[in-house]
């Protein structure tokens, strides 16, 4: 589907979706004539100051201070090799180079 095609389909979408959701709002109390009086809005009780809350101040929690209990152990000694001692064996060559043996495919160029 070309760019043009899809801009037009998404367009014509979006026009669709306006004009349905104009016509779904012309049955709301806005259209009601003039005439015509609403309902007193219901009473309510005055609102009067707040009781303290009952829980903590916020941020008044209880954070005691922590203390060291013990005295701190130095770890054991690594049982492994040592860092960077690794075995690093130098290869010796055991036979002398025997040479490849006539390529059988094509011809190189």
């Amino acid at each position: 589907m070309s760019s043009f095609a899809k801009t037009t389909v998404l367009s014509l979408t979006l026009l669709a979706g306006a004009a349905f959701a104009a016509h779904a709002q012309t049955g709301s109390v806005a259209a009601l004539p003039p005439g015509t009086t609403a309902a007193p809005p219901a009473a309510t009780a005055p609102v009067g100051p707040s009781a303290a809350y009952p829980g903590p101040n916020p941020g008044a929690g209880f954070y005691p201070a922590e203390k060291q209990t013990q005295g701190v152990v130095p770890s054991d000694k690594y049982v492994g090799p040592s860092p960077g001692a690794g075995f690093y064996p130098t290869e010796q060559q055991t036979q002398p180079v025997q040479p490849s043996p006539v390529y059988p495919g094509p011809r190189p160029n």
